[in-house]
């Protein structure tokens, strides 16, 4: 698998079932319904979406991909996207993204979890 974020590679830290894909047509300024009913979609792009789930990491890691993403715009490398074929490049944006909050063992070991965020086609 490959799924990189500005060249830092993520595969490591992805949650199973933690990638999810969508598309979404983008339509042109004639789209809509006719006094008929008929749809006139007038098609212009297909965008692509992912949602992506991370395992707990270090305090270094989590600064690493929060970094990764914060960019108005980042580089995306996969293989993972079922509609394309091998791997690709897109240019993306992540907004909305959580994290938990620390968590501190006994033997000092600092971990943070759960980061979640989007990558949405630019």
């Amino acid at each position: 698998m490959v799924f990189e974020i500005n060249g830092l590679d993520i595969v490591p830290y992805i949650s199973e079932e933690s990638i999810k894909w969508s598309w979404s047509g983008v339509d042109g300024p004639n789209a809509g319904r006719a006094m008929n009913a008929f749809m006139y979609r007038g098609l212009v792009a297909i965008k692509s979406r992912c949602a992506v789930g991370l395992f707990w990491m270090p305090k270094e890691t989590a600064l690493q991909i929060h970094r990764a993403i914060m960019p108005e715009y980042v580089t995306v490398r996969t293989d993972t996207i079922p509609w394309e074929s091998g791997t690709v490049t897109k240019t993306m944006y992540s907004n909305n993204v959580s994290q938990t909050c620390l968590t501190e063992y006994s033997d000092g070991t600092k971990l943070f979890g759960d980061l979640e965020f989007p990558l949405v086609e630019r």
